[in-house]
């Protein structure tokens, strides 16, 4: 996947590596799905997303659509009243008490808005 944006963004694996901070053989590893540290992962990640925010801000605005979409509903069930016939239909789907359903959804719905708030900001 990696390795279709880089092309898509007519980088070279030496060009995302100097974006990225990293070495050439790092970037050649990521794409081959071999072992790298999550810091090198985030780094070629990082790169790679700032370059197509630069280059298509309005294509990232859309793509982030679907992730502000599911920080909605997550939030949703922040306001569901315990003994509700949806809360109760999501406590047996799910295996959880409303909640701890309550404690995940607030969790999930901050780190969605956060990413597309950050990925956002890079489209500036």
């Amino acid at each position: 996947m990696m390795r279709k944006i880089r092309k898509k963004l007519n980088l070279t694996q030496s060009e995302l590596a100097t974006l990225a901070g990293v070495s050439h053989r790092f970037v050649a590893r990521f794409e081959r799905h071999k072992k790298v540290s999550f810091i090198t992962e985030d780094r070629i990640s990082g790169a790679l997303v700032r370059l197509a925010a630069k280059r298509n801000p309005e294509a990232v605005r859309q793509g982030l659509q679907p992730v502000l979409q599911a920080a909605d509903k997550w939030h949703q069930i922040l306001y569901l009243e315990p003994g509700s016939e949806v809360a109760l239909e999501i406590e047996k789907l799910s295996g959880q008490s409303l909640p701890e359903l309550k404690d995940q959804a607030a969790k999930v719905a901050s780190f969605l808005r956060g990413v597309s708030n950050t990925a956002l900001s890079l489209t500036k």
